[in-house]
């Protein structure tokens, strides 16, 4: 199956590279589901927390995105209540066959510190009023749910 082979190369790419940002790889011998660790970044609310990503590889995979969701609940304008991650990158109509899932992992990272907001983007309304009208309520939010949820203080 063409998915696996790229799965696999893509485990190796992640395993070389070995990002300082999150961990991943297979959840047991299942290749087509993977749990992330993902760190939050210096200088953010989510700084020194550890968050939880699972991932499910589509059989059609790389022609369809995978699924990912956070495990760890996190106040941020492209994550909904129940984990669901809303990037461009992840939708069907933009994601592309060469967007590895280091390239998603590595998107995912980023968007604690430049979320996705803009107009086309799926976000979180209430959310995402409050990080563009009143950014010091939003990080506090952000930091008390970073240590309440991920573990960081």
């Amino acid at each position: 199956m063409y998915s696996a082979k790229v799965i696999s190369l893509q485990l190796k790419e992640v395993e070389r590279k070995n990002s300082p940002c999150f961990s991943t790889g297979p959840v047991g011998e299942d290749l087509y589901h993977w749990e992330a660790i993902i760190t939050g970044p210096k200088g953010s609310p989510y700084e020194n927390g550890v968050f939880k990503v699972d991932i499910h590889f589509p059989l059609d995979y790389p022609f369809a995105p995978p699924r990912v969701m956070f495990k760890t609940k996190v106040y941020h304008p492209n994550v909904n209540t129940y984990g669901n991650i809303f990037l461009k990158m992840l939708n069907p109509t933009h994601f592309r066959t060469n967007n590895s899932i280091n390239d998603v992992l590595t998107e995912i990272h980023q968007m604690f510190t430049a979320p996705q907001i803009g107009e086309g983007h799926f976000f979180v309304e209430e959310i995402a009023r409050i990080y563009v009208e009143d950014r010091a309520a939003f990080e506090t939010t952000a930091l008390a749910w970073m240590v309440e949820h991920a573990g960081g203080a």
